[in-house]
């Protein structure tokens, strides 16, 4: 084997900095998940998992993955630990309540298909409109003047 892309959940459990990040595929006998405070150090805990894994099957005289490459998706939670976005301000920009994004954060509520299709279609707006070429000035606004 050569390489392998797995799909790989990021999800933030409740309580604080309590993130867990598991492939949905085995390798093997061998399950890859990874833990962390962080978004970031639950998908960089995975990698490890990998490496680890790939030396024991190793000594097993099991094929495993020279290369394995992670398809990260993260839940709402995870999304806004790994990307330092103000939930309120965001809330109000893609149409939810700003408590209600909260609750979705922090794992307190679970949100519904529903909600997620519409946070993600929101979010996919903001990075459209964050790419439609507006920049910020390059020196202070009365110099303009």
């Amino acid at each position: 084997m050569d390489k392998l892309t797995l799909l790989a959940i990021v999800e933030r459990g409740k309580g604080k900095g309590n993130f867990s990040c598991f492939a949905t595929e085995n390798i093997g006998n061998f399950g890859l998940a990874g833990y962390g405070s962080t978004a970031r150090e639950a998908m960089e805990d995975i990698k490890v998992a990998a490496q680890e894994s790939r030396v024991m099957a190793a000594e097993a005289g099991q094929d495993f993955p020279e290369e394995i490459e992670f398809d990260f998706r993260l839940d709402v939670g995870s999304f806004f630990d790994y990307y330092p976005l103000d939930v309120t301000a965001t809330a109000k920009y893609i149409g939810i309540n700003p408590s209600v994004l909260r609750q979705y954060v922090s794992a307190i509520r679970e949100p519904q298909k529903k909600q997620i299709d519409k946070i993600n279609a929101g979010l996919e707006r903001l990075a459209h409109d964050l790419g439609t070429g507006l920049k910020m000035i390059d020196k202070p606004a009365v110099s303009y003047i």
